[in-house]
């Protein structure tokens, strides 16, 4: 306690108040009249001892900390105060000096028993008879004590001890300039943490189903005013400015974060929150923080998917709150108070009136919760300007309308300020029905055929910004006329679709156009323009004695140390730097070779794109020269060196770009004091050294790390760098497996890789969880049912390990205030797809579009999108494709082909509840000429309408590509092994599809055949292929296909 220092000023200041009521008792402190002096006596801490008393409350009002085992004695003629304590505090103590009429007297109080006592009992005798004010209520206990009653008991005087309660209620309710700003400052953080932590955490809780138990909910809650093992979340308090000189050392809760739901609700300041799991329907949440010593708290009630009863009971009761302000102001009595606001309640309803509660609040400061001035009906005396109260507003014991026999409870509470014309809210925040209210879609009643529920349960589970709040009317609710044709349903269940999502669509593309003029008409430079492309400088040799002896020869000599080649002009050793060397070409004639060296230069067509920018395009350039010799030997020998050395450059070239994103990771910081969380037995994917080999995971300080048990080089994945974290169950799966996705790349072994997975196998001969490394088969008779159950089990616990451990991942990371939360795939809104060259399921997210389950992985990002494209949507084609253009216009836009085209609706009101723009052509477009035209200038490029131009169908040019293949090129042996069972029945992009979907199939469309006629004719062209089609050989069906691309 050395560095403790006491505030002289501020100690005297508050002292002289307390003589002011003792010295003209009036009202409040009329309790005070006749009385000699005043003893405050802390005792000896203890468990049993409350976490706030009036005793505690005096000893920091006045001196700013606790002195256990410290008795202050005030005496009013003359005005003296004494202090009765060990040697050590007495130091701190006599930082005060007599001051103001106010003498200090401090006496130390000796270890011998017999000495500390006679101390106490001088004390006493001085202060002959009449009248000690005291605080009983507060039962302090201790040697002190002890000493102090005995003493008093045993003097001969005439002392008479009386409770001062309510005179120190008095004092410390009406608050000065510097206990109101640490309020609300309070105030404010316990309304930041209601606000912008607890409630989206509950929201995603429960629209996720996890089962977070209410201690465990609030444990996250009370880290994030930092401990002794996690720092402050500052990105949390951040969220509100006027948080930014808080001192994070002087605050702490006042009580554990309450969180209650489920039918057991505990209306009373003593509730705790209890180890069984979050549920929705209503939740009520209380938080208090205390900041340097003065105390504020906030309750609320969530409700999710209430009914209308419910939110007319809330409505109510927020008119009681505003009604409730209003009384609460400088000269109202409390008693009256509480009576208007009671009657007004019942004049609402009758139900809440009968179990309103008995109090509506008390007044806090440095004790939270003063025992002596309750807002209750036999409070009788007066609020004062400056008063602070917590006004508590709770209905108890309603029936539950969604539950027969259940009840539930409603609380709403806040800190307020008494002014003189009503009362001001220091806590504000989350009020209104709309902020409490939370619309679960998985609560619709009445449950409707599968055809319609399930596209309502899809969007609601895949609601990217608040997946809670999902649109209503989603599903194809739409009445499915019945007809035989192919496609016929689709078509109709699709126009219903197109309708529901045409309002929004509409609105995100008005806003992607604006966005994007705004933001280039600010100056931002095309990803592939000018701004962006580097005028490399080489340097063959720095001096000319550096060049090699062998060009004295005037001969073309090639020097592969310096990659250049050296060529004589005009008697002249002239060396060229292999970059600026496009190619070189040979012309044999009947005995000479001409060699043509082609260097690069401005207005070239070189490929795709020209890679090399010229610092002053407009400069004389040598285009190509060319040599003409009768050494065949040498000039080929040059030939295939130059040509080596290009090849060379341009690899090296080539690896260098690749690498350019890949980063060096922080080194990882491992816990200490305790082992880390393990999980145990799992395999890496990619492998570090390109073998399978098994290994922990280990959480540390700052990341995680996956350290193999054999020889294998360790994996280091930094929290910093981690941008998604999946996890997906072995549900239809034969793996287990958390998925990390990472803002920038990272080297495993020589390849670089944004994904890492860690993943465990599920089937017989897996890892045991008993503990044996390997377990053994099971076969021969064994009962199949037991064998079935015993799988599932193994299942259940494996999902469950992995998802615990994919939670502390969670947590460690928002320990580090890293914006990190565990991804789970909807399988439900799972459709195939080919991303690369094979057939998968894709799963959405409520972040991202994923495929993890085999490699190479897909991860997209949804709020990387800027807009999304579906091709090839025409009748009478079973597949469609399907085109990310990424907010990044550098990178190549990403397809995914052969979707089913049953699965189109599906992943349209999916797209359209993420608030991704959609747009839809009956043809593949050309996408490299798309982007380069975006961009070479953006500006005019959003100025002239933006995507605009893919809600017409395409153009003229656009149309002459391939209508009825898939747009991607494909290894064909690969394919069919993974996907030609499923030909007959989802239609790949091979020679099916061309029969399908060919140029006479529309032509004859267009003569008029009907529905049934159309039908007859795709069903004998399916038999036709099944019949001829089945034993086809792998390269003839690659010869079927039609022109495709990348």
């Amino acid at each position: 306690m050395s560095d403790v220092h006491l505030d002289s000023a501020l100690f005297f200041k508050r002292a002289e108040r307390i003589y002011q009521a003792w010295e003209s008792p009036s009202g409040d402190t009329a309790e005070l009249e006749g009385v000699t002096a005043l003893q405050v006596v802390l005792g000896e801490p203890n468990d049993d001892t409350p976490a706030y008393n009036k005793t505690m409350s005096i000893q920091l009002y006045l001196l700013g900390f606790e002195f256990p085992s410290t008795l202050m004695l005030f005496t009013k003629s003359p005005r003296k105060i004494t202090f009765v304590c060990s040697s050590s505090k007495a130091k701190l103590i006599r930082q005060l000096q007599s001051d103001k009429g106010i003498e200090i007297d401090t006496q130390v109080r000796p270890k011998d028993e017999a000495a500390a006592k006679q101390v106490v009992k001088d004390l006493v005798l001085s202060l002959g008879d009449g009248k000690i004010g005291s605080l009983p209520k507060d039962k302090p206990v201790g040697k002190l004590v002890d000493d102090w009653n005995s003493a008093v008991s045993s003097s001969k005087a005439g002392l008479e001890i009386i409770d001062i309660s309510a005179t120190i209620s008095a004092i410390l309710n009406e608050k000065d300039g510097e206990e109101l700003k640490n309020l609300i400052t309070g105030s404010k953080m316990t309304a930041t943490a209601m606000q912008h932590y607890f409630k989206s955490k509950m929201e995603a809780i429960i629209d996720r189903g996890t089962v977070v138990p209410h201690e465990v909910f609030a444990g996250l809650v009370e880290e994030k005013i930092g401990n002794d093992e996690k720092a402050v979340d500052m990105k949390l308090w951040n969220k509100n400015p006027s948080l930014g000189d808080v001192d994070f050392a002087s605050t702490e809760w006042v009580y554990t974060p309450i969180i209650q739901s489920g039918g057991k609700y505990d209306l009373k300041v003593t509730a705790q929150s209890d180890s069984s799991p979050l549920k929705p329907g209503v939740i009520l949440a209380s938080l208090g923080i205390r900041y340097k010593s003065y105390c504020t708290s906030m309750s609320r009630t969530f409700f999710i998917s209430p009914n209308k009863k419910q939110e007319s009971y809330y409505s109510a009761l927020l008119e009681a709150r505003q009604e409730a302000l209003k009384k609460l102001k400088a000269g109202a009595v409390v008693s009256d108070v509480y009576n208007e606001v009671h009657q007004y309640v019942e004049s609402k309803s009758g139900t809440l009136g009968q179990n309103f509660l008995r109090s509506i609040g008390f007044a806090t400061g440095i004790e939270y919760r003063d025992s002596a001035f309750v807002l209750g009906p036999k409070n009788n005396r007066t609020l004062k300007e400056n008063m602070v109260l917590v006004v508590t507003l709770g209905v108890q014991e309603l029936p539950d309308p969604k539950k027969q026999g259940k009840t539930y409870a409603l609380l709403l509470s806040d800190t307020v300020k008494v002014g003189q014309s009503g009362a001001v809210v220091l806590t504000e925040g989350v009020t209104k029905l709309g902020d409490v209210v939370m619309e679960l879609e998985d609560d619709e009643p009445e449950p409707e055929p599968e055809v319609r529920a399930k596209p309502k349960k899809a969007n609601g589970d895949a609601k990217a910004k608040s997946p809670v709040k999902a649109r209503t009317g989603a599903g194809t609710n739409g009445r499915v006329l019945a007809t035989k044709t192919r496609g016929g349903k689709r078509e109709n269940v699709e126009q219903t679709t197109s309708e529901k999502i045409k309002a929004n669509q509409a609105r995100l593309h008005a806003q992607r156009n604006a966005d994007g003029v705004k933001k280039w008409e600010k100056g931002g430079k095309g990803k592939d323009g000018e701004g962006d492309k580097v005028v490399k400088r080489y340097e063959s040799y720095r001096r000319e004695e550096q060049l090699p002896r062998a060009v004295e020869d005037r001969r073309v000599y090639v020097d592969e140390q310096r990659q250049s080649v050296v060529l004589p002009i005009n008697g002249f050793a002239v060396p060229f730097h292999i970059s600026t060397i496009k190619n070189v070409t040979k012309t044999e004639e009947s005995d000479h070779i001409v060699l043509r060296i082609n260097f690069q230069s401005p207005g070239q067509i070189a490929g795709k794109k020209e890679d090399m920018p010229f610092e002053d395009p407009d400069a004389n350039f040598i285009r190509s020269a060319s040599f003409r010799s009768q050494d065949q030997r040498h000039m080929l020998k040059v030939f295939d060196s130059i040509t080596a050395l290009k090849k060379a450059a341009t690899k090296r070239e080539a690896e260098k770009k690749e690498l350019a994103d890949v980063i060096e990771q922080e080194k990882l910081v491992e816990v200490k004091g305790r082992h880390p969380y393990v999980l145990k037995n799992v395999f890496p994917r990619p492998a570090p050294e390109g073998k399978k080999t098994d290994g922990n995971v280990e959480i540390h300080q700052n990341g995680i790390r996956f350290r193999p048990d054999g020889p294998a080089s360790k994996i280091d994945l930094l929290f910093s760098n981690i941008k998604h974290l999946f996890f997906q169950p072995s549900e239809k799966e034969l793996i287990v497996i958390i998925h990390v996705h990472l803002k920038a790349p990272i080297m495993l072994g020589k390849k670089k890789t944004y994904d890492v997975q860690f993943y465990r196998e599920v089937t017989d001969m897996s890892f045991d969880e008993t503990g044996g490394k390997k377990r053994r088969a099971r076969y021969g008779d064994e009962d199949e049912i037991e064998q079935e159950q015993e799988d599932r089990k193994r299942r259940a616990e494996l999902d469950k390990q992995f998802h615990d451990f994919a939670r502390r991942i969670e947590s460690a990371a928002q320990a580090q205030q890293y914006e990190l939360e565990v991804d789970v795939p909807f399988r439900e809104l799972g459709f195939s797809g080919v991303p690369y060259r094979s057939n998968v399921l894709l799963l959405p997210t409520t972040n991202c579009l994923i495929h993890i389950s085999e490699f190479p992985f897909t991860v997209i990002t949804l709020s990387d999108v800027e807009i999304v494209h579906l091709e090839r949507v025409q009748f009478g084609l079973k597949n469609f494709d399907m085109v990310f253009v990424l907010n990044d216009f550098k990178k190549t836009p990403i397809h995914i082909n052969s979707i089913p085209v049953v699965h189109l609706d599906n992943v349209k009101e999916w797209l359209d509840s993420c608030d991704v723009p959609i747009s839809e052509g009956p043809v593949n477009l050309s996408w490299p000429a798309i982007m380069k035209t975006l961009n070479d200038d953006p500006l005019t490029f959003y100025a002239d309408g933006g995507w605009e131009f893919l809600t017409g169908g395409g153009s003229d040019a656009e149309s002459s590509e391939s209508e009825e293949g898939s747009v991607f090129e494909e290894d064909s042996d690969v394919f069919d092994d993974e996907s030609s069972s499923d030909d007959d029945e989802s239609g790949s992009a091979f020679g099916d599809d061309s029969d399908d979907s060919g140029s006479d199939d529309f032509d004859d469309e267009d003569e008029g055949e009907d529905w049934d006629e159309l039908e007859r004719k795709a069903e004998r062209a399916d038999n036709k292929h099944r019949q001829t089609g089945g034993d086809e050989s792998d390269d003839d069906r690659g010869k079927k296909k039609k022109g495709g691309r990348r």
